[in-house]
């Protein structure tokens, strides 16, 4: 795969995971959410403004999907396996590993960390598959 290649497989993953991580918290998780936001005190307020809150909810879905496509790139198996084996690595170093942390410091709740993190590798699992497909086809 060539740089240009990389890079518009990782806009297309980006995309694809903020979408799909989007959808999945606000419809599938929206009660967790709430229960999280209604236990947040009414005087907080972020030290960061909203547009930097927005691109830093953001930024970590195309770090993913990057290192996905990089990695993939340059992997001498290039099949929907590998594929699968590489963002479950992926999941458990990055989201999994995140979440964790976060609960660790009291900042979330187990029970929607632990339900955000699942909601992540499912769509790992399930969008992995897309990029050795469509390489396939190509060839």
């Amino acid at each position: 795969m060539s740089a240009p290649s990389i890079l518009i497989w990782t806009l297309i993953y980006g995309v694809l995971w903020n979408v799909l991580g989007w959808a999945g918290n606000n419809f599938i998780l929206e009660a967790g959410w709430d229960a999280v936001s209604a236990q947040i005190a009414p005087d907080f307020t972020p030290p960061w403004s909203p547009l930097t809150h927005e691109l830093l909810s953001f930024v970590s879905d195309f770090v993913y999907a990057f290192a996905f496509v990089w990695l993939f790139a340059h992997a001498a198996q290039k099949n929907v396996a590998h594929a699968l084996a590489l963002v479950f690595v992926l999941w458990v170093s990055g989201a999994a590993m995140t979440y964790l942390a976060i609960v660790n410091a009291g900042f979330l709740p187990l029970a929607i960390a632990v339900q955000t993190s699942l909601l992540a590798l499912a769509i790992f699992l399930v969008t992995a598959p897309i990029l050795p497909m469509a390489l396939r086809k190509k060839a």
